[in-house]
Formats: structure tokens, sequence, C-alpha cells
């Protein structure tokens, strides 16, 4: 009689970074959800950058266990601060956000007329001040959208007095001196499908703090390779990790694992 052989499933990972309402609202979050659960990933974190966003995650939350979320003002989407405001009412939810985010700068698409541009950054300066005092006060980590603004970003984050290690820089996009002053900081940092295929990460991954690793798909955007043009989600993480882990010569298991670990210690999942 032949022995049935069942192959191992493989490490089981943490998507730090997703965003599923879309999936919910075109009806197919069943199954991107069946397909997580198909890839060995048992745990999710859905970041908000909205109101809309914020009530949906609440409610979502409550039906599936493996799904955390946070709450945040995107400094793309922010438009006044009585948004801010209301941030504090999700704070005293039943199921309680696991961070305040994603929130940051971001000066990729600027206004070009200047003192349009000045009010725009000084708009989104005090936005994400803002945010960092609210998550300090309710002792809260903080999930960092930053693009094109590292100096301003970083000045701000040391301003606020947050612990490095209550600061997680998310879908990292700059070089080694940033991620130098990020590891003597103590912050986190993750990475996303763009590292399949922008070169000039894989060097920042090379030094990032392998403590403070984390991995995300940033879905349904940043879909890695070999899965592009597809529209991303949580089970493509598993070309991330794998990529990820021969750039660090690692197994993709003993990465999975670092990363699950690092995951669940910056949000306090246990």
């Amino acid at each position: 009689m032949k022995l049935k052989i069942i192959a191992s499933l493989p490490m089981e990972i943490i998507d730090s970074h997703c965003h599923l309402d879309d999936f919910f609202y075109e009806g197919k979050i069943d199954e991107v959800l069946a397909n997580a659960q198909h890839a060995s990933i048992t745990k999710m974190i859905a970041v908000g950058t909205h109101p809309k966003d914020w009530e949906f995650y609440a409610e979502f939350v409550r039906n599936h266990k493996n799904v955390f979320y946070t709450v945040g003002l995107h400094p793309l989407v922010a438009e006044n601060m009585e948004e801010v405001e209301g941030l504090q009412n999700f704070l005293g939810k039943e199921i309680k956000p696991v961070a305040i985010g994603e929130i940051g700068l971001d000066y990729h698409r600027l206004p070009h007329e200047q003192q349009a541009k000045n009010e725009n950054v000084e708009f989104q300066k005090h936005i994400f001040s803002k945010q960092l005092k609210l998550a300090k006060a309710n002792n809260l980590p903080v999930v960092i959208h930053s693009r094109q603004a590292f100096d301003d970003t970083f000045d701000i984050l040391i301003n606020s007095s947050i612990p490095g290690n209550r600061v997680l820089f998310h879908c990292y996009g700059y070089g080694i001196p940033e991620m130098e002053k990020l590891k003597s900081f103590g912050a986190f940092i993750s990475f996303a499908g763009t590292l399949t295929f922008r070169k000039e990460q894989i060097e920042p991954l090379k030094v990032a703090s392998l403590d403070k690793l984390l991995i995300e798909t940033d879905c349904p955007f940043l879909t890695p390779e070999p899965h592009r043009p597809k529209r991303n989600e949580p089970a493509f993480i598993r070309a991330t990790a794998r990529f990820a882990a021969n750039v660090l010569n690692m197994s993709e298991n003993d990465f999975c694992q670092l990363t699950y670990q690092n995951t669940e210690k910056f949000f306090l999942l246990k």
C-alpha cells in the first residue's frame, strides 16, 4: 500500500499593510480571503486612510478574526482638522484599532503654484503632527506614509517624542542614508512588491535591521513580479517574501517566520 505524501504548507505570513474595502464593494472579498488562506496568509492588517474606510474596517473585523485594522488620515486625502478629531471616536471602539496610520507626508503630487504648494505642505505637516499627538496620548504605534519627504517626515517624528520602536515606515522607498537614520532611531521598516522590480530598493533591504523588518502588499496596489500587471492581493505577498529571502540569503520559511514575529511585536497582536 502506497503512503499518501502530503506536501507541507509554507510558513505562515502576515500581510502588514493591505486595503480590502474595494474588494468587498466589488463582491470579490471572499475570493481574495480564500486565496490568502490557501497561501497561508494567516493575519492581515487592513490600513485606514479616510473616515469612510475606518467605519468599514471597524465592522469588518468583527466577522474576520484574522484581520486587524488601523485608522488614519492619508496625507493625500485629508481635507480638514475635523477629520482628525473623528479619529478619537474609533479609539474607544469595542474592537480597537491596532495603530494610527497610514499618516505622514507626500510631496509627490504637490500643486505647481508656489503659494498653493506651500499651503499644502503646511497643511500636511499640521495634520501629521496632530495625529502623532493622538497616537502618543493613546499609546498606539504609527504607520508612516512618506514619499519624497523624508527629512520633514523624520524631523516631525523626532519632535513628536514618539519612540522609534513605535514607528513603522511602510512601503520603504528611500536609500541607504535614510535607512541608517531609521535604524538609529529604532523604527520598523516594511517592504512591498516594488522590491521585486525596483533595483534601487535591494541595497537598503540588505542593511535593514532584521529584528525590525516587515513585509506587505499595500494591495490592491504595487503588485510584485511575476504577478504584474494583475491587481495586487494578499496572496501575492509570497512572491515578495521569496524575493526578499533570496536577497538576504535566507530560506523563505526563515524569512516568513522572522517577519511574522516582527509584525506581531510591532502591532502587539498577541
